[in-house]
């Protein structure tokens, strides 16, 4: 492989790494922000935020890809992550923040959309393979390393530092992409956009997340204002799924719901979304405020987490072939929601080594879902759609992740208001849970384990869908699968 690929490989990579390195270091280092900054109440839309604008961005990037060039639209796209980090660096209010996590969401959107594009494009068949192991060995180290390293650094450098030390590697990753890929276009279809679906997605889910906050306060105008919320977003909805109908490269290709195979995995894996993203949101603060461990000993339960997210995933890689899409979706949902059945265990006298081993259970259930999903997805598409088709699980978990981490923060937030707690803020340059009251810890556990008896509903839930999914694995597709993808109904 000549210079120039191997610049392109290391800015794909770099590009990547920062993306995913921050899904994970935030985790560790947001208690100590909202010890910082206060507002506790808006704690999950910090999360939320970047989730939602980062899965809309997928797909639109791709498609502006093709009409202005991979290295054009990679490059907007790492500014623009750039940019929000040095944003969220800056921050000096919780609400200043959620606006600068958004747009590093459509960042690092754009950036998970275009590496495959890029390596895709630059790479003969025979090489691709190779290249996505790289991919998915950065996703894989960024996993295990981030929680410590976003500990670390809040401990010796200060939160701020959790995103400004993405500056200089973006500014790497950029010089490198300008120096390596040509700025042509893509040589496939140019294909339309689907800003309406888009548009209609994110209010829907923007008035979702609005009203799920008036549910956490207290008081009749708070209720209204929730009930008329979540109207809206039903009327988003409802929009939304028209436009996907009629739209010639919609977002959601409505047709395939009609496969079971990838109507069952795709609700399993939209519940375990729920569950799961709300677990890695919500750990963090319960081992700093209520534990009262440091940001370092945080990040030390999460690693473990991540550990075992990625063994789930090569254990379930390696059986779906043997047994089969049901039995791995099945001991997937059973183990995400053993960990959160442990979750709802947790108490302020704890250990430490509680909290680790409940994430690592639910960390083995989230990989092998996952994996089952992604390649039961796949087997349902054309092929001439596989590549679109492809996103659609990361897509379902992720605007489950969204809605979760909302409505998890909402139950923590109701709970505070109904126990008469106050705001939490302790003032810039304290960083520290150590100086919340005992009294506030006490509360603080409570609503969190509220939180987590949500996820474990949602995971439950998704047990008895996983007993749905047919009963098929990629070698034995069933008969009428081999006609065409989309006429299997999952029969045995």
């Amino acid at each position: 492989m000549d210079r120039t690929k191997w610049l392109i490989v290391i800015a794909v990579d770099l590009a990547m790494f920062l993306a995913a390195l921050d899904s994970t270091v935030i985790g560790t280092a947001m208690p100590t922000v909202v010890a910082s900054l206060g507002g506790l109440d808006l704690f999950s839309w910090t999360f939320s935020a970047y989730l939602l604008t980062s899965t809309v961005a997928l797909p639109i990037f791709g498609s502006l890809s093709d009409r202005f060039g991979r290295r054009n639209m990679f490059v907007v796209s790492v500014w623009v992550f750039t940019a929000g980090s040095a944003l969220c660096g800056l921050a000096h209010a919780m609400v200043f923040l959620i606006a600068a996590r958004a747009l590093q969401g459509i960042g690092a959107g754009g950036s998970f959309a275009l590496a495959q594009a890029v390596f895709g494009e630059i790479f003969p068949a025979r090489d691709r393979g190779r290249m996505q192991g790289y991919l998915a060995a950065v996703w894989g180290i960024s996993a295990l390393i981030g929680p410590l390293i976003g500990g670390l650094i809040v401990q010796h450098l200060g939160w701020r530092w959790t995103f400004f030390v993405n500056v200089p590697i973006g500014f790497a990753a950029n010089y490198m992409l300008l120096a390596g890929l040509k700025g042509t276009p893509g040589e496939g279809a140019r294909r339309s956009i689907d800003y309406a679906g888009a548009a209609c997605l994110v209010v829907g889910i923007i008035l979702l997340m609005l009203s799920l906050l008036e549910f956490g306060k207290v008081g009749g105008v708070a209720k209204t204002h929730a009930i008329l919320g979540v109207g809206l977003s039903l009327l988003c909805g409802l929009i939304f799924l028209g436009i996907e109908r009629r739209v010639q490269v919609p977002i959601l290709p409505l047709e395939l719901f009609a496969n079971r195979t990838f109507g069952t995995t795709n609700a399993c894996l939209f519940l375990s979304g729920l569950a799961m993203f709300g677990a890695i949101s919500f750990i963090p603060l319960y081992v700093q405020a209520v534990l009262g461990a440091t940001a370092v000993q945080a990040g030390g339960v999460l690693t473990p987490i991540s550990l075992c997210w990625v063994a789930g995933s090569t254990i379930g890689g390696r059986l779906v072939n043997r047994v089969g899409y049901r039995a791995l979706v099945v001991a997937g949902m059973l183990g995400l929601t053993t960990g959160y059945f442990l979750f709802t265990r947790l108490g302020p006298s704890s250990s430490l080594r509680h909290a680790a081993l409940s994430g690592m259970i639910l960390g083995l259930g989230m990989g092998v879902t996952t994996v089952t999903t992604v390649v039961a997805t796949q087997s349902t598409a054309p092929r001439e759609k596989v590549g679109v088709v492809s996103s659609l699980p990361f897509f379902f978990r992720n605007i489950g992740a969204t809605i979760g981490v909302a409505g998890m923060g909402t139950i923590l937030n109701l709970h505070l208001q109904r126990v008469g707690a106050g705001p939490l803020g302790l003032g810039e340059g304290a960083g520290t849970f150590q100086a919340v009251p005992a009294a506030l810890r006490g509360h603080l556990a409570e609503g969190i384990q509220a939180a987590f008896w949500f996820g474990l509903a949602a995971v439950a839930c998704g047990v008895l869908v996983s007993l749905l999914v047919p009963n098929l694995s990629p070698t034995r597709p069933g008969a009428s699968h081999a006609a065409h993808p989309l006429d299997e109904t999952g029969a045995e």
